[in-house]
């Protein structure tokens, strides 16, 4: 059978394209366009069959061709590679392993994953002793907390809300009961889950009751004392305005897509909750994406280190490497009140909190992360030394910490800004780098914590070139 290859090399990047025209080229497109997922449905236009990874380095199947990328986000989904990531994921293999062999003798077996109606891993109980000295809050301050177990981060989010709105209700605080969120923020798809602004269910549907979209403070609040003055002076007036209504307040300590990795200044934060606290509310700290000493600063939580005592925070994304899915909510107290009372957190689902070889790998990699907070922070430096010339201010807002930061086209019209994202998506093919890019008219870069710094440099700048040339093409689009 004739097979024609038309191999392609840009000579400026590490990038190349084989173009095979032959059968196998239906086998990487046909499931595509049985896709409802990044792009349109049924698009052949996004990325497709990933070959093989190494580190940053990514082979793929786009638009037909074999592509060789550097992989510089994946929305935190990634935590450790190559060495690491096999040490991690050893205990869960091994687990298997025995189990596969029991079986096959028609032995009984360690369950690799139980419903929770009938009993819990053993492997849970070493992962809650290792993230216990973890948590948020001072050791002494509190032996009452509790964890709820999910899949993803959208579920471990209405999770900490039910179970702290439990909690008000047993205190006594009377409806209506709303919850705060950052008029611009995830925590979910926007159909389902919470975040501003949100959308309908379905085109047509009511829209979502129950949330209450509080002010955030403008860029300049990172710099500007005055600018962090202003907006305090607005959240007291948006707390006196609507704060009795509002029982729980989620905050991101640093926003993921919502607003491309921004965060908070850390004493504006600080102020923001106690405000919160001084109202009544309690205080739930999604940091599914900022979490897991992705920021840099030396901890795994990044509330623990502005200190800020969340009543609950969230985790997930990697915490079981990415190869198992496992999130949660740890609730800093209330499991006396809530076991007295005969309450339960009603958010559960079948895998809820089910697999052991989730929570073998969890237990590895909260081992494991210490270790690399140090390369984070250092890691950060190297993004501000090559992207930070470029935050002009017109063209590009860059902002972030450790290995979590976001580029964000700055036009005002929407747009022109879709139109940067075009462009961007389309040199960083031809370049060979691919970040995390959000509809909101940017990017992301969240990257392995142990990803090599010369592959990261390497990455950042050919991310740095793509830039440049989208700048250019905007400034003289013929």
């Amino acid at each position: 059978q004739a097979l024609l290859v038309v191999i392609t090399e840009t000579l400026t990047t590490s990038t190349w394209c084989a173009r095979a025209f032959s059968p196998s080229m239906n086998r990487d497109e046909n499931p595509l366009k049985r896709l409802a997922a990044r792009g349109s449905v049924s698009s052949t236009a996004v990325p497709g069959r990933v070959i093989s990874k190494q580190g940053a380095k990514v082979r793929r199947i786009h638009k037909g061709c074999e592509q060789e990328t550097l992989v510089l986000g994946g929305a935190c989904s990634e935590v450790f590679s190559g060495p690491r990531l096999a040490r991690v994921l050893q205990p869960a293999v091994e687990h298997q392993q025995k189990a596969l062999q029991a079986l096959a003798k028609g032995e009984a077996i360690s369950p690799l994953s139980i419903h929770t109606s009938i009993g819990v891993p053993e492997a849970l109980s070493e992962f809650i002793e290792v993230i216990a000295p973890h948590l948020p809050w001072p050791s002494s301050s509190s032996d009452d907390w509790f964890v709820n177990l999910q899949l993803e981060g959208a579920t471990a989010v209405w999770a900490g809300v039910e179970a702290l709105m439990r909690l008000q209700q047993l205190r006594g605080v009377s409806s209506p009961t709303f919850v705060g969120v950052a008029e611009n923020s995830y925590h979910g798809a926007k159909t389902t889950g919470l975040g501003q602004p949100a959308e309908p269910r379905w085109p047509g549907a009511p829209r979502t009751q129950g949330q209450i979209p509080y002010p955030i403070p403008p860029p300049e609040a990172s710099h500007d004392q005055k600018a962090q003055v202003d907006y305090l002076a607005k959240f007291d007036a948006f707390l006196a305005g609507e704060g009795s209504q509002i029982s729980v307040f989620l905050f991101e300590p640093q926003w993921g897509s919502s607003l491309v990795g921004r965060a908070w200044p850390p004493e504006l934060i600080r102020q923001t909750v106690a405000k919160c606290k001084q109202k009544g509310a309690l205080v739930l700290c999604d940091e599914i994406m900022c979490g897991l000493g992705r920021h840099g600063k030396g901890s795994l939580f990044l509330s623990k280190v502005l200190d800020l005592e969340p009543d609950a925070v969230t985790f997930g994304k990697s915490i079981a490497s990415g190869a198992f899915p496992l999130s949660g909510v740890v609730v800093k107290s209330g499991a006396t009140e809530l076991g007295n009372a005969g309450c339960k957190v009603v958010q559960s689902h079948t895998y809820a909190g089910s697999s052991a070889l989730a929570y073998l790998t969890a237990t590895q990699v909260l081992t494991e992360l210490p270790s690399w907070f140090e390369h984070a922070a250092k890691m950060g430096e190297v993004v501000s030394e090559i992207l930070g010339p470029l935050d002009d201010g017109s063209f590009l807002h860059v902002h972030g910490q450790g290995l979590m930061w976001g580029g964000e086209f700055a036009a005002a019209d929407a747009a022109v800004r879709k139109k940067a994202l075009e462009l961007m998506q389309a040199a960083c093919h031809e370049e060979g780098v691919w970040p995390y890019f959000v509809p909101r008219g940017g990017f992301m870069i969240s990257p392995t914590m142990d990803i090599d710094e010369a592959e990261f440099r390497e990455g950042l700048q050919r991310l740095a070139k793509c830039l440049k040339q989208v700048k250019s093409q905007l400034e003289d689009p013929a």
